[in-house]
Parts: structure tokens; C-alpha cells; sequence
């Protein structure tokens, strides 16, 4: 599982990339990456985080030196990955609710690194470390892409459409205003006529 975790990690991160230049199918690449990565963080972050293999997951032995407190800490420390990704996601889509995900993901990191912290000083359990750096890596890409204005998000990714760009933005600036939006509409058809 570790190594389907990293593989996704590396695409993931890397669509956001293809996803910014608009390399064809970029951006349904970043969404199924941070969505599957994200799934596996949410429903599978108690056995990945304690080495439990894949096909162990449902046998009782596999559990048997590992904490219910640990268990814990692991579920709500994927939880926490899960929202960060999927909020990074919807920022880099553009979606609604970005901030918020991302927020609340970052926030969860933050507590989980001060524990892991605290742990690992008492303890040296690698198993602190492990999950330091897994929180390190997603916490700082979060943390950029909260401070990365969804503005700034739009300008790079259409910097070839500035008339598309500035639609949005008068649209975003009065979302009800229907005429704004027939007017992205207008521009969105004219890049895919390109």
C-alpha cells in the first residue's frame, strides 16, 4: 500500500503541473489522483500509517500490537490529509469551498504534527516520523495553495485567454448576474474552438 501511496503522490502533485499548462487531460488526471489518493487516506489511513498489509486489513492478529488510541490518531490524522487534498483539489478546479476544506485539512494537520512531534521527542517511534513527514508534504502544498488567490489560479491557467479571464472575474465579482455568466460561457466556447 505504501508504494500505491507514493505513486499517487507522485501524480498527483505532478498533475498540477499538467493541469496549469493545460496538457490534455491534466485536469482529469488531478482530479482522479487527489481523489483516489484522498479516498485512501480517509478510509484506509489506519493500516497504512501502522504497516498493516493490504490483504491483513479484516484479520483481528493484525491489530493486535497496535493501539485503539493509535488506531485513532491514524483515522482522524487521514481524515485530516483527506480534506487537505480534496480542498487542494477544488482550489486548483476552481470549484466552491476550496478555502474551507483546505482550512479545516490544515488545521487538523496542525494538531496532528504537534502531536507527532511530542511523541517522537518522548519516544524516537519511527511511526511518529513516518506520519511527520506525510503531514509535512501535504500541510505545506495546503498552506500554498491557501495563500494562492483563486484569481491568481485562473490567470496562470488561462494566461493565453485574457478575455476569458476577465469574464470570470466580473462574473465572480456578481454571480447574479446572468448576463456575466452567458458572457463566460461565450469565452469558454471560443477556447475550445481554438
Amino acid at each position: 500500500m505504501k508504494k500505491t501511496e507514493k505513486i499517487l503522490a507522485v501524480i498527483a502533485f505532478t498533475s498540477i503541473i499538467l493541469s496549469m499548462n493545460h496538457v490534455p487531460f491534466g485536469g482529469a488526471i488531478s482530479a482522479l489522483s487527489f481523489s483516489v489518493l484522498a479516498l485512501l487516506y480517509m478510509y484506509l489511513s489506519f493500516a497504512l500509517f501502522n504497516k498493516i498489509p493490504f490483504t491483513r486489513i479484516l484479520k483481528k492478529k493484525a491489530y493486535l500490537n497496535v493501539s485503539k488510541l493509535r488506531i485513532l490518531g491514524t483515522v482522524l490524522t487521514g481524515m485530516f490529509l483527506s480534506l487537505s487534498l480534496i480542498g487542494m483539489l477544488f482550489k486548483l478546479q476552481l470549484y466552491p469551498m476550496a478555502d474551507i476544506n483546505l482550512l479545516t485539512g490544515i488545521l487538523g494537520l496542525l494538531i496532528a504534527a504537534i502531536i507527532s512531534i511530542i511523541k517522537y521527542s518522548t519516544g524516537k517511534d519511527k511511526f511518529y516520523l513516518d506520519i511527520l513527514k506525510r503531514i509535512i508534504l501535504v500541510g505545506v502544498f495546503g498552506f500554498l495553495f491557501t495563500i494562492t488567490p483563486k484569481e491568481s489560479i485562473l490567470e496562470i491557467r488561462h494566461r493565453k485567454h485574457p478575455e476569458y479571464v476577465e469574464a470570470v472575474k466580473k462574473a465572480w465579482a456578481d454571480p447574479d448576474n446572468q448576463a456575466l455568466w452567458k458572457k463566460v460561457e461565450e469565452e469558454s466556447l471560443k477556447i475550445y474552438d481554438e
